[in-house]
């Protein structure tokens, strides 16, 4: 299962930001997450698709993962 995962922000530092992952079976976001080295306390906010998606969803395949920092705005 092939997913495209972005990561913004410093919520991964070191790892490459944009990256597709080759996942041999069904996962969460959580386990994607946790195979990154993403700390899930710092996510301020998940989309799967352009969609808002929360650490125990699971990842469909063929999606587009993105994590992103808490953030502020005025």
């Amino acid at each position: 299962m092939a997913i495209d995962v972005e990561i913004f922000g410093q919520l991964a530092p070191g790892v490459q930001r944009r990256q597709t992952l080759d996942l041999e079976s069904a996962t969460s976001v959580e386990e994607v997450a946790a195979h990154l080295g993403v700390n899930p306390e710092e996510v301020g906010m998940i989309t799967i698709d352009g969609v808002q998606s929360w650490m125990q969803d699971a990842v469909p395949l063929k999606c587009r993962l993105c994590f992103f920092p808490p953030m502020s705005g005025g």
